[in-house]
């Protein structure tokens, strides 16, 4: 039978095209009208160590790149013992030839079959070094996407070099037909459903957080090649120009986001991108834009840490700096990104934040979104609403004070630099209305509450843009939290909990910071006494966050706030979230009563019994 999804998982060493080969088969798919969501592992090294890839294509949209793969394609020895551990009950591991597979361990209801892809390779007229293309071949026919897509996409990866692209097209020839004679008695089926047939969009996150900065208005960008985000940086390189915009690589961290305060503060809305190392030198500068309220945008493509800690591996700890970093209470917003196209309307929302209150803002991605590619449905340019800052015009405007005080915590009109009348002075000490520096205490309590005075209108305007999710009785008795990709992984365990019985409130905020205090009030009030809150980093950061900010309103309703967390350089998993929240639930049972039986009663049904998650 026709399958209306399935998990492919590439895998070799460093050097041997695994990446290609999965980003071949995902963009083929796309073109064929399938909904595809992939994940990539790979170690910051040129050549050397484990690379993995996998792609997970639908007939429907998907939540999470899949967890155990149906087909394993494993282009050495060392891969297929290694990814036989993770396979689907019902799984195929392809693997080289020349050594005994039953070292595989694989279960009843498992296959594995031998193919010698460098050998096919050079039978086709390339060479050996083509073997992930015939790889990429077998996983194309295997589930019935169309040659002439993939040759397509063959033809456009070699289009330097029309030789190069004549071989690797017999290569991947070659591994299309190899499907019929390697799989020959299977039992197996792995051809896909039929598919929309309207070609996708299939883009990366950090290619979705530069056109989302295009789109967005950003004119400048100054920044410091990093991992994760260094994707980001090449793609406005290339097209800022275009639109009469200017680029920048500067020499570190600090110097970029220096770089993107001057040009803010000369009108050009600005954005810089990093990763955690960097996020932690540009401190002084956040606080420097924070006093000045000179509008910006810092995307921080999170990755394990802490220092370098592992550049190519997934992690969510960067969110106490974001809310926190930099002394004194520096006015900033913080959001972060859940999928691919949430990166697009949160970069877009972010310069409008940044534009409208001048402020800096954070914008939260990580590795698992920075470099997963999604089939994306962007929308229509012309409904996307894009702030235009109202600027200082000149005398007409009556007499310039830069810092003079708003009733509604909005920022007040900027003067670009030029503009007659509207010369002021600004910089990192405190200031009166004119920018004039002032110790006063009147004054600084003035000035102190300007800057909370906007953080609360922040929250006012976007704490009703955030979706709280009841069940039709508007009444649950717990709530699931999440935020960044791990709310992804929350949203698809979803089904299998409430099949169990169990009467969930869901809550996946962008906007981390100002903290939307409504929709949590909502949630409570709905009956939730438990709030799982899912992330990937080992404290729990924004449970932590919950429990200082709310701490009063969780008193009040007696709420227990549980962290559902990890921290190994992998995303969370739905699998692993279930699991963590049944085990909190029979532990209840054990310690309380009343509605933590009932909780615990639910999970040990859960538990037991075997629903799927989202296939």
């Amino acid at each position: 039978m026709d399958r209306k999804s399935i998990v492919i998982r590439f895998d070799g060493q460093a050097g041997d095209g695994v990446l290609s080969t999965g980003q071949l088969l995902a963009r083929a798919a796309a073109r064929s009208g399938y909904e595809v969501l992939t994940q990539s592992f790979f170690l910051s090294e040129v050549r050397g160590g484990a690379s993995t890839f996998q792609v997970r294509l639908g007939c429907d949209p998907l939540l999470s790149p899949g967890e155990s793969p149906d087909v394993v394609i494993a282009l050495d020895q060392e891969s297929a013992v290694k990814q036989s551990r993770e396979l689907a009950g019902d799984g195929i591991i392809m693997h080289p030839l020349g050594f005994d597979a039953g070292t595989l361990g694989l279960k009843a209801g498992q296959e594995s079959h031998g193919l010698d892809w460098k050998a096919i390779a050079v039978a086709a007229g390339a060479t050996a070094r083509s073997q992930n293309v015939v790889a990429a071949g077998f996983a194309g026919a295997l589930v019935g996407i169309e040659l002439g897509i993939l040759e397509a996409g063959v033809g456009q990866r070699f289009a330097k070099d029309a030789a190069v692209a004549q071989a690797n097209v017999r290569a991947l020839n070659a591994g299309y037909e190899s499907v019929t004679t390697a799989l020959n008695g299977s039992r197996l089926s792995r051809r896909m459903a039929p598919s929309k047939g309207k070609p996708l969009l299939l883009l990366s996150g950090n290619e979705a957080v530069a056109l989302g900065a295009l789109v967005g208005g950003i004119r400048f960008y100054a920044g410091y090649p990093i991992t994760p985000a260094s994707e980001i940086m090449e793609i406005l390189a290339k097209h800022l120009p275009r639109l009469g915009g200017k680029f920048i690589q500067a020499e570190d961290e600090i110097a970029a986001l220096a770089m993107c305060v001057g040009a803010s503060y000369g009108g050009q809305p600005a954005l810089t991108a990093t990763s955690g190392p960097g996020l932690s030198l540009m401190c002084e500068l956040i606080g420097l834009a924070g006093v000045a309220e000179i509008p910006l945008v810092i995307a921080d493509v999170q990755r394990a840490g802490p220092s370098t800690g592992m550049p190519t591996k997934d992690g969510q700890a960067d969110l106490n700096l974001a809310v926190y970093g930099t002394h004194g209470d520096v006015p900033r917003a913080v959001l972060a990104a859940q999928t691919v196209a949430d990166c697009f309307r949160q970069t877009i929302r972010a310069v409008n934040i940044a534009q409208k209150y001048h402020v800096p803002v954070i914008l939260l991605s990580s590795q698992a979104i920075s470099h997963s590619q999604e089939t994306v449905e962007l929308p229509d340019l012309d409904s996307i609403s894009v702030y235009e800052e109202p600027l200082y015009q000149g005398p007409q405007d009556g007499e310039y004070q830069r810092y003079r005080a708003t009733e509604d915590g909005m920022g007040s009109l900027r003067a670009i630099p030029g503009t007659p009348g509207g010369m002021y002075r600004t910089g990192g000490l405190e200031h009166d209305v004119t920018g004039q520096p002032c110790a006063d205490a009147t004054n600084r309590v003035i000035m102190v509450e300007r800057r909370a005075a906007r953080l609360r209108a922040i929250e006012r305007e976007h704490a009703k843009l955030e979706t709280l999710g009841l069940p039709p009785s508007g009444r649950c008795q717990a709530g699931i939290i999440g935020w960044g990709r791990a709310a992804s992984a929350a949203r698809e365990v979803l089904p299998a909990l409430r099949a169990a019985g169990w009467e969930l409130g869901t809550f996946f905020p962008n906007l981390l910071w100002p903290l939307p205090v409504e929709p949590f009030q909502r949630l409570l009030e709905a009956g939730a006494r438990v709030l799982y809150v899912c992330e990937t980093n080992s404290s729990g950061q924004l449970a932590q966050l919950i429990r200082s900010q709310l701490s009063t309103l969780l008193v009040a309703h007696g709420v227990e706030v549980v962290s559902v967390t990890k921290d190994d350089g992998t995303p969370l998993s739905s699998r692993e979230i279930q699991q963590q929240i049944e085990r909190h639930a029979i532990n209840r049972t054990k310690h309380k009563s009343s509605s933590a039986l009932e909780l615990g009663d639910i999970a040990h049904k859960s538990s037991s019994s075997e629903i799927p998650l989202q296939q």
